[in-house]
């Protein structure tokens, strides 16, 4: 399934999402390397590059797997987002800003576009995001896409938010 661009114009900030290329994977390699990023995430420890280099080829080679590079008006990559698919169409989202890009208001735009793009080209029943809780900035960009906290898992220190698609 092809994944073309999409645009939004956000008070003069143009970004573009494409899909993820081979190109991409040292960037993203590094920015999921990132000490917010890795302090966000439910593992924290340092990923190595020949673990990211194997999981980075399944994911671009998967049909299960949305993946997106959104880029300003410059041609600079500014965040990535992932849609990951099960098998009851359910989409587990991840995202992440580049750090000289963070508090920008980007994210909140990134994630709707990536959203609309998703629900484009396949019909997903809900998406969820499992955020730490004390990762504020996350909570408050899915609260404000529209996802509902439905559930907290004290065991995992996660908080289930959920987007249900119409």
């Amino acid at each position: 399934m092809k994944i073309g661009s999409v645009s939004m114009n956000s008070t003069d900030r143009l970004l573009k999402l494409r899909k993820v290329t081979q190109e991409d994977c040292e960037l993203l390699w590094q920015w999921a390397n990132d000490p917010i990023v890795r302090a966000a995430s439910f593992r924290s420890d340092s990923i190595l590059w020949e673990d990211h280099f194997e999981w980075f080829n399944k994911k671009l080679h998967s049909f299960n797997c949305y993946y997106f590079i959104a880029v300003n008006k410059l041609e600079e990559p500014v965040g990535q987002i992932r849609f990951d698919i099960d098998e009851e169409l359910q989409a587990l989202v991840s995202i992440s800003i580049a750090a000289q890009y963070r508090g920008q208001g980007y994210g909140k735009l990134m994630l709707k576009m990536a959203i609309n793009k998703l629900l484009q080209n396949i019909s997903v029943i809900s998406i969820r995001a499992l955020i730490k809780p004390s990762n504020v900035s996350s909570i408050k960009l899915f609260e404000s896409g529209g996802f509902k906290m439905i559930d907290c898992f004290p065991t995992h220190s996660a908080l289930e938010y959920i987007y249900k698609s119409n």
